[in-house]
């Protein structure tokens, strides 16, 4: 069976074990989960007293959130990973087993500790205002574009969004330079020394979680962000892939459509009413993005496209 057939047959099985999600009303009013994103406008907001920077985290309740791939050269191995109570349903397992090695066959880059990685978005999420009378409204799709020092959080970068420039740096009171981060928020350096065991990456990823959510969606947020603004080495994103498949609740959405309105299959999460998306090509399950839905109505309350990776000699180059 060549690499065309094998996509194809497990297209067909997952088409067949888990049609696209029906809409389905909630009551009127239901607290949704909305993404607290954009974790470098939220750090310049605090001041140097203020601590280690607030990550890109999302929260249990309406809060008052900040603005912010080539065709496979090698047949994707039908890998299995088991899917149980302990992990992802058998459908997501198999998904994300494939991706694993979609992603592991790419090629490393090689990457030099003065440059920047350099990440292109098409994005809009929701804003609320909390309290009474609050109001959710959802920004228009707009452009997104982030520079960022690959081995050192103390070198400033650079976010360009709404029109506007804004230098991205981390206090340097509560931590010594030169600084990788974490996995809240990392850099290539620290990235490229991430464990590729899949239960070892989870369990120091849960081991520097944030604690806001309950632990599954909280691992699930986490390697979301990890996937949506970084560059990861290939065997690192494939360990993350593998180790998504090991959080319970983790599901499969045959039909999603990113930010840029690029379809593909996704993988899932569902909590408190909202439904997150790890959105991916069908054709080279290459990942192209995520989305936030509320199932009270269907609608995106999130969404983001990624549509250009690339590393850079300074802030502010565009690639090629």
């Amino acid at each position: 069976m060549n690499a065309n057939d094998a996509r194809r047959g497990v297209t067909a099985e997952l088409a067949r074990l888990l049609p696209a999600p029906a809409e389905r009303e909630l009551p009127e009013g239901r607290r949704h989960t909305v993404r607290e994103h954009l974790m470098n406008e939220i750090r310049l907001a605090r001041t140097p007293s203020a601590g280690p920077p607030v990550t890109r985290r999302r929260r249990s309740a309406i809060a008052i959130v900040v603005a912010g791939a080539a065709v496979l050269a090698a047949a994707i191995a039908l890998t299995v990973l088991p899917g149980s109570s302990s992990g992802a349903s058998p459908a997501a397992a198999r998904l994300l087993a494939e991706i694993a090695t979609a992603a592991a066959a790419q090629p490393s880059p090689h990457v030099r500790a003065d440059q920047f990685w350099y990440i292109e978005s098409w994005v809009a999420y929701q804003f609320c205002v909390a309290g009474p009378g609050g109001t959710c409204t959802m920004e228009k799709p707009h452009e997104r574009q982030i520079w960022q020092s690959v081995s050192n959080q103390c070198v400033t970068g650079l976010l360009r969004e709404h029109g506007q420039d804004t230098p991205l740096t981390f206090s340097s009171n509560y931590l010594h330079c030169p600084y990788r981060g974490n996995v809240n928020a990392p850099t290539y350096w620290l990235l490229r020394s991430l464990p590729t065991d899949p239960s070892a990456l989870l369990r120091l990823i849960e081991q520097q979680m944030s604690g806001q959510l309950p632990r599954p969606e909280e691992a699930f947020t986490t390697i979301g962000d990890l996937l949506r603004e970084s560059i990861a080495p290939p065997q690192v994103s494939a360990a993350l892939y593998r180790a998504a498949a090991l959080i319970p609740g983790v599901s499969v959405v045959a039909d999603a459509t990113d930010a840029a309105g690029r379809h593909g299959v996704a993988v899932a999460f569902t909590y408190q009413g909202t439904r997150t998306e790890w959105i991916f090509s069908k054709q080279s399950l290459h990942y192209l993005g995520e989305r936030d839905v509320a199932l009270a109505n269907g609608s995106a309350i999130g969404e983001a496209a990624v549509l250009r990776r690339a590393f850079v000699d300074h802030v502010g180059q565009l690639p090629g």
